[in-house]
């Protein structure tokens, strides 16, 4: 159990928290979502990518999102049970491994669910034993769907319980301007979790808000320190990245017409060729100038 909390604890030091990203975002929203790390310092480098391969092969077949950045991990420590060197020719060694695997919270040290299975593995090296070790363990051995399932359960059981807490913690980042932080706490709620999810996506539009508020400010305030000193270019440019249903808008449209009054036709022209490169949409959003 010593070894399990200390697995655990090295976890949260090693991985990030709470972003979510997936080539299938649409699965990924009804999944939980799983990191696999490796933090057992005696397994060779090259075996332990091997070993973060399988754990997310072993964590996707038991029906989770096997991404990276989860707070929640599965990770794995391996005890040499067996070792010995082949007579042959190159001389091989072989092992035998006992693996541990847990699934657990990655930045609270907290255990959901562990298993054990033996693995052996012959190589050159003991780095190709370790990792020959690895690929011999069977992602569908029937000792890994009841672990998966009880990992996920304790998951959910912590959106469940932990729910405004994460939506106070999300909003106090936007408070301080974390906006990022925020919205990836939010978002990392899986739908399985109805409840939860569905007032984390209301505080994902609150923060949005803030942000895109925040943001309309900024840019307009630097819009306007540019065109005091008659810098036409950055203030178009900063004004043309503002939302259109920011607070600000009215402010940064009027200050484009105060800009548009004052630039002559050749300008207007070479205003008009800039934005249409930069803005693909220009045309439909209208004319800067007019």
């Amino acid at each position: 159990m010593k070894r399990t909390i200390i697995a655990l604890a090295l976890c949260a030091m090693c991985t990030g928290i709470y972003a979510q990203t997936s080539a299938n975002k649409l699965d990924d929203k009804q999944r939980v979502a799983l990191t696999a790390v490796v933090v057992d310092d005696d397994i060779p480098q090259a075996a332990a990518r091997q070993l973060v391969n399988k754990m997310t092969q072993i964590v996707t077949k038991g029906g989770c999102s096997g991404i990276s950045n989860s707070r929640f991990v599965i990770t794995c420590s391996a005890d040499v049970l067996t070792k010995e060197i082949v007579p042959s020719a190159p001389p091989m060694h072989a092992y035998t491994l006992s693996l541990t695997f847990f699934i657990g919270d990655g930045v609270e040290g907290r255990l959901f669910s562990s298993t054990s299975v033996e693995a052996k593995g012959v190589g050159e090296t003991p780095e190709k034993a370790y990792i020959n070790a690895f690929k011999s363990v069977r992602v569908n051995d029937p000792a890994f769907k009841p672990f998966v399932e009880k990992g996920k359960q304790g998951i959910v059981d912590y959106y469940n319980t932990q729910c405004e807490l994460i939506l106070t913690e999300a909003r106090a980042k936007a408070g301080r301007q974390e906006y990022t932080k925020a919205i990836e706490q939010l978002t990392a709620v899986p739908a399985v979790c109805e409840e939860c999810y569905n007032k984390a996506q209301d505080a994902s539009v609150e923060v949005y808000n803030a942000w895109r508020n925040e943001f309309c400010n900024m840019a307009l305030s630097k819009a306007k320190s540019a065109w005091a000193l008659k810098d036409a270019k950055t203030a178009v440019m900063l004004l043309s990245d503002i939302p259109t249903d920011a607070e600000c808008t009215a402010e940064a449209e009027a200050l484009r017409q105060e800009i548009a009054a004052e630039v002559d036709a050749k300008e207007r022209m070479m205003w008009e060729v800039m934005l249409k490169e930069a803005d693909p949409e220009y045309q439909i959003k209208g004319n800067w100038f007019d």
